[in-house]
């Protein structure tokens, strides 16, 4: 590509720092592009992986040479990036000279084997009941575990990882609820049909043969991070009364439980790495039991309580916990000497449970009490009696206890005092008020709107997903001591057992207030600010922690958000994606700072487009892909590639501009709304004119619209090797939650339409990289449509359900609906 601009000096400066910065940006997509490569490497390998390695010296040597055409752009004005950069490489060859942790890893251990106490082998379940066996070895039977060691050499061995990797790729975004389904379903059938290594197989027959012949199995999961401070209630699958001659089909079974659905979303939701959370599986001999249930240690609703809750059923327990059989539930105090406090049966009645006496529910209470002291916290156990009488234990974690109850005494007065419903069973408490939402098990989850108080008539697990943004959960039935309620207890929602079937009738109310700590629930809004309380949790609980690990930290984390802090310098940068934003942050400034100080040269190149459309450019021919003896320069007489299809976007008839922020502002002065709509975020302010650089194969557009910054850059040729399109969005008019909702919109839609993305905040940087031509125009074209659709959607995007459906109205392809 040849480029002519006339020969005058500042003609020269600017083509020299162009084609620097252009340099520039080539590098930090190809950069972004290894971040987001790397990101989902970490997500599955290990950070001593050798394959780790490679990029990342790539990713700072591209960052260093970065830094050196920053510098010549900027008079060596950032120098100090050397030393960042430098220090970074430092620390990270130090991460990655850690080797693979030494010696063999066992495959298959037992119980009682001193290597079962280690949770990074045998998984969170079965650490916590060799620890229980230590100390009280007649109460735990015995049992042995095939270990996380095994699971990797079954997906290494079966070549899954990268399948696998490939099928979770962007679940965290889709909205699409039949491929999140169809790929877990996928993942599922191919850890099913996996090979187990002979070795293996022949150690799981031994050890079974060694506890007993012929004897009916438990095979449960046991996941790395399973039962520790997130517990994965119920996210797993077992497999319990399993003859010997299964016991290998069962073990595949309950690996790929892994990756149920419900399993999958909790994982992203926590924003939890894959290869933190490897599989192991218990193998334990089935009890025979009388009576079994669930053990609280404390009161799990108030830790002042001096109480403590044992459920009871007759038989095996797995329903009760799953929330589908009612349970028997005793309050014992926790004094001595301990009594029951209160006996509330399943059947509503009072009286002897016949199958569980009150001397055998004080024997479990103590020997639960005397577990929880050797642990040093309170205890979330499961236990049963068998035939004989014996008490075994067969679960212990640390319980989630409810911190004091903040409810006032007494609510402020409201006009209508009588509640609507009363009583039922305390799982977590608080208070809340939002719209009712009556949830049959035919329902999709995915139709709960944020904010709910959503009614259930079960307290099914795979309810976990809709926690984070519920105002409230009222359930018809259900155990206190079951799979949801430690997940209730966990997110934090304020909520209600046991409200009963007439509780049916809320779904004739709009919106409804309820007190979880008092068991009531009233008509309409009650208590001034709780929906605001409501949502702001629901926003804190949606936003998702980062990643942890020792790469983390050196190389993706992202620090420097605001560019207009005192603190955006380049010695601040505490990773090597703080240096990627920091120079591309500068370089902009750079740029078109020096274009808009010239007084003469590149305003006098400069063409200014003329359109109907609400936006202004001034068009810099690189090539003279504009005619230079056109007076009036049009969209249609621009030969760029890039720019044409970018327009074909822009001048979608079908799009509407609307000036939301425009109208709502009328009349008042361009300084004002300059500073209370944010529009002093980007590099551009309302005075400075918009560049977009253009050849015939290039396109570099830095603009502002509508109080906010959109950057698109472009080389679109006919072969596919250096084609490129990276853009960048920030900024705008709405709150802060409002900007990292549309940064969410823009996210989905960008994935969606095959783009690598990284969002931090507000901030989105997309990029589509060695793509044919007409790949390349189709992406543009979408970006077009994308930055007007975008434009003002902070004014409408109020809540997470918002960006759902505005996602879908894109990729549907109705525009009218960003009018």
């Amino acid at each position: 590509m040849t480029h002519q601009l006339n020969t005058k000096p500042d003609n020269h400066r600017f083509r020299f720092r162009y084609e620097t910065l252009r340099s520039l940006l080539n590098k930090n997509g190809g950069a972004l592009q290894i971040l987001s490569d790397l990101e989902a490497d970490l997500n599955h390998m290990h950070h001593y992986d050798k394959r780790i390695r490679r990029p990342i010296g790539r990713l700072i040597t591209e960052s260093l040479l970065m830094a050196q055409e920053l510098n010549l752009m900027t008079d060596d004005r950032h120098t100090e990036l050397y030393d960042v950069l430098f220090r970074l490489r430092g620390d990270t060859d130090r991460v990655l000279a850690e080797s693979r942790p030494a010696g063999d890893r066992s495959l298959v251990v037992g119980l009682a084997d001193p290597a079962a106490a280690d949770s990074a082998l045998v998984g969170g379940k079965a650490a916590g009941l060799a620890q229980l066996a230590r100390y009280f070895p007649e109460q735990v039977p015995a049992g042995f575990v095939v270990t996380t060691a095994a699971y990797d050499r079954l997906i290494e061995e079966n070549h899954l990882d990268d399948r696998i990797r490939l099928l979770l790729a962007d679940l965290d975004v889709t909205e699409d609820g039949d491929r999140f389904q169809s790929r877990t379903r996928t993942i599922r059938q191919m850890v099913r049909e996996a090979a187990v290594n002979e070795e293996i197989g022949k150690m799981i027959r031994a050890q079974a043969e060694e506890i007993g012949p012929d004897l009916l199995w438990a095979v449960r999961s046991s996941a790395v991070s399973e039962d520790g401070p997130l517990s994965f209630a119920g996210q797993f699958d077992s497999e319990l009364q399993v003859n010997s001659r299964d016991l290998i089909t069962a073990y595949r079974h309950v690996l790929a439980g892994r990756f149920s659905d419900r399993a999958v979303r909790y994982r992203i939701h926590h924003n939890i790495r894959e290869v933190a959370t490897p599989m192991a599986v218990l193998f334990m001999p089935m009890i025979e039991p009388a009576a079994a249930g669930v053990i609280y240690t404390e009161d799990a609703g108030n830790a002042a309580s001096n109480t403590l809750t044992l459920s009871a059923v007759s038989g095996l327990a797995d329903r009760m916990v799953r929330g589908e059989v009612p349970a028997d539930t005793f309050r014992v105090s926790r004094g001595s000497p301990r009594r029951i406090v209160e006996m509330v049966l399943a059947a509503g009645e009072k009286g002897d449970t016949g199958y569980l006496d009150e001397s055998r529910v004080l024997e479990i209470t103590d020997r639960a009490c005397r577990a929880a002291e050797k642990f040093g916290h309170a205890l979330d156990m499961e236990w049963a009696v068998d035939k004989n009488g014996a008490v075994w234990f067969l679960q212990a974690r640390r319980l989630s206890v409810a911190g004091p109850d903040q409810t006032p005494a007494k609510a402020p007065a409201h006009k209508n005092e009588s509640p609507l419903l009363e009583g039922g069973i305390t799982i977590f408490p608080g208070r809340a008020e939002g719209p009712v939402t009556v949830l049959n098990a035919d329902t999709p989850l995915s139709d709960v709107p944020e904010g709910a108080v959503v009614l259930v008539e079960q307290p099914r697990p795979e309810l976990a997903s809709i926690l984070p943004k519920v105002a409230a959960l009222l359930v018809m039935e259900g155990n206190p001591v079951g799979h949801l309620a430690t997940l209730v207890r966990e997110f934090g929602v304020p909520c209600l057992f046991r409200v009963g079937r007439h509780a049916s009738a809320l779904s004739a109310r709009n919106v409804v207030s309820v007190n979880a700590t008092r068991r009531r629930v009233y008509d309409g809004s009650r208590w001034p600010g709780i929906r605001e309380r409501v949502m702001a949790r629901i926003g804190a609980g949606n936003r998702r922690p980062p990643k942890a690990g020792p790469l983390y930290d050196l190389v993706l984390g992202l620090n420097l958000l605001d560019p207009d802090a005192s603190s955006f310098k380049a010695k601040s940068c505490r990773s090597v994606h703080d240096t990627l934003r920091f120079m591309h942050e500068m370089s902009v400034r750079a740029m078109f700072g020096f274009g808009d100080r010239q007084k003469r040269g590149l305003h006098r190149t400069s063409r200014k487009l003329d359109t109907d459309l609400p936006v202004k450019f001034q068009l810099i021919d690189l090539d003279r892909s504009i005619p230079p003896e056109l007076r009036r320069v049009t969209a249609n007489t621009v030969a760029s590639v890039p720019f044409q299809a970018l327009w074909r976007g822009v001048s979608d008839s079908r799009l509407v501009w609307a000036e939301r922020w425009g109208r709502a502002m009328q009349g008042m002065p361009s300084d004002f709304k300059e500073a209370v709509l944010g529009g002093n975020k980007g590099p551009r302010r309302p005075s400075d004119k918009n560049y977009a650089i253009v050849a015939g194969d290039y396109m570099n557009l830095n603009a502002r619209f509508a109080y906010h910054y959109a950057m698109i850059d472009a080389m679109v040729g006919p072969g596919a090797d250096h084609n490129h399109v990276h853009f960048r969005f920030r900024g705008g008019g709405g709150r802060e939650e409002n900007r990292q909702r549309r940064a969410r919109f823009l996210e989905r839609v960008l994935r969606e339409s095959g783009f690598g993305v990284d969002r931090s905040g507000d901030l989105v940087t997309a990029w589509l990289r060695r793509y044919p031509r007409a790949d390349s125009e189709k992406a543009l074209e979408c970006l077009g449509r994308l930055i007007v659709c975008a434009r003002q959607l902070d004014a409408v995007l109020q809540t997470d359900d918002a960006v759902k459906r505005y996602v879908a109205y894109f990729l549907d392809e109705q525009f009218g609906m960003f009018g």
